[in-house]
């Protein structure tokens, strides 16, 4: 019984942690949003989630990361699953089952919110750069494995900032649906679907080309 109950006190703790992470990055980027990112200050936003500046910095260590809460795991998680794949899982095929996981989240409130604020201030949007970077490195070295070829050589470099490049027309397109009648998360995995066929049946060809 002892044990139950400090398991119990554990997932009481876990829980009440993550509510206030949530509430503090959804009170931050309502702010963000009402009053923008440079003109909003820590204690601004402690004040208005109900708990000190040394919460939130506790939270996040800085700034931007109450905007980009979650997007260093998210890259970790690909780059779990793409290491992870066997002989036959191609890149395309890992980044759909990936991108079909993070879904839910990515279309949250709080990203969908997160991502009009992005857009609203120009240090933001640099700093949102280093995500794709990283990702595009990431994505380029399992490209270069499905090719059997080096991540600096031109072609999966190519192939990677391709794939990255639907994520972005993927966000434009869902952007004009909304408000129409269509399920966003099954539309948005139709239109990704579509995208890939062209990525993968690209890569397909280079690595027929360098067997040749």
């Amino acid at each position: 019984m002892a044990v139950q109950a400090e398991t119990e006190r554990e997932g009481l703790r876990e829980r009440k942690k993550r509510q206030t992470r949530d509430t503090i990055i959804r009170t931050a980027l309502e702010l963000f949003d009402r009053q923008g990112f440079a003109a909003t200050t820590i204690p601004e936003i402690a004040e208005a989630a109900n708990v000190s500046p040394r919460t939130v910095s506790t939270y996040f260590q800085a700034k931007e990361d109450l905007v980009f809460p979650d997007s260093s795991q998210m890259f970790d998680r690909l780059e779990a699953e793409l290491a992870a794949r066997g002989p036959d899982g191609t890149t395309a095929d890992t980044l759909r089952r990936w991108f079909a996981d993070e879904l839910p989240r990515l279309e949250s409130d709080h990203a969908a919110l997160a991502r009009r604020v992005i857009q609203s201030d120009e240090h933001l949007t640099g700093y949102f750069a280093r995500y794709r970077v990283r990702g595009e490195e990431i994505i380029a070295r399992s490209i270069a494995e499905d090719l059997s070829a080096d991540p600096d050589e031109l072609e999966p470099r190519l192939a990677s900032a391709a794939t990255l490049a639907i994520f972005g027309v993927l966000d434009t397109v869902k952007e004009s649906k909304r408000g129409c009648e269509v399920h966003l998360p099954a539309d948005a995995l139709e239109l990704l679907d579509r995208a890939l066929i062209f990525v993968d049946a690209g890569i397909r060809a280079l690595r027929d080309t360098a067997r040749t």
